[in-house]
């Protein structure tokens, strides 16, 4: 009987370590972001967020699940996947219209996550408002998922509350 579970200890050891080797480490350059600008969006439930990048970020990865500027609403900036963040931003990131390579655009919407997980609300008006006023600057991220790597993370870009504000209006 110890002799099989010697062997179970082997073939759990080794399923561990292989599934561990599946997200390798994506040795890509770790971008800057530098904010541009904000503004409302016509529903006025989003901002646009126009930012520049060093890095080429949506051509980062073949295989990739999902290309999105996270921002922590209440100063916790740990984006990790799994991480419970009780306000946040979100949003897809695309290469802006009108503008040369290296900037990009991404349509960001606030929610608040209840008690239970997987209950979100989205922020809007005056509640939007109160939470940006909690700190100076809400803190952004260029966040993508691969199917081979770990998540990459860009350095994060601060960006002023007020400006957030102010495109809300009043």
């Amino acid at each position: 009987m110890s002799g099989l579970r010697a062997t179970m200890r082997r073939y759990m050891a080794l399923a561990f370590l292989l599934c561990c080797s599946c997200a390798s480490n994506h040795g890509r350059p770790i971008a800057k972001l530098d904010f541009e600008s904000i503004s409302i969006t016509p529903s006025a439930s989003s901002f646009f967020v126009r930012f520049s990048s060093d890095t080429d970020l949506l051509t980062l990865f073949q295989s990739r699940i999902g290309e999105e500027l996270v921002c922590a609403l209440e100063g916790d900036a740990d984006f990790s996947i799994g991480h419970y963040q009780r306000g946040y931003g979100s949003g897809i990131v695309e290469l802006s219209d009108n503008s040369s390579k290296g900037n990009y655009i991404a349509r960001v919407i606030f929610r608040e996550t209840g008690a239970v997980r997987g209950k979100e609300r989205i922020l809007a008006g005056d509640e939007l408002r109160r939470a940006l006023k909690v700190n100076d600057v809400v803190v952004c991220a260029f966040r993508v998922h691969t199917t081979k790597y770990e998540t990459y993370f860009s350095d994060f870009m601060p960006i002023p509350s007020m400006d957030f504000i102010r495109a809300l209006g009043t």
